[in-house]
């Protein structure tokens, strides 16, 4: 697959998630969905920066 579309695959499901969990933000639920969009828009960057640094080009 080619990394703009991972990378746009990530983004948009951290988003749909960061918008659920902020729907529900007053339940357990909510919260914890909103750890999983942070947590995957944190792997975008950690992603980005593995295919910048390693040796294979994209």
């Amino acid at each position: 697959m080619n990394s703009v579309v991972v990378t746009l695959a990530v983004i948009i499901f951290g988003m749909l998630m960061l918008g659920i969990g902020f729907t529900l933000r007053a339940r357990g639920l909510g919260v914890f969905l909103m750890w999983i969009g942070v947590l995957s828009m944190l792997s975008i960057i950690t992603y980005r920066i593995y295919l910048a640094t390693s040796a294979v080009a994209v």
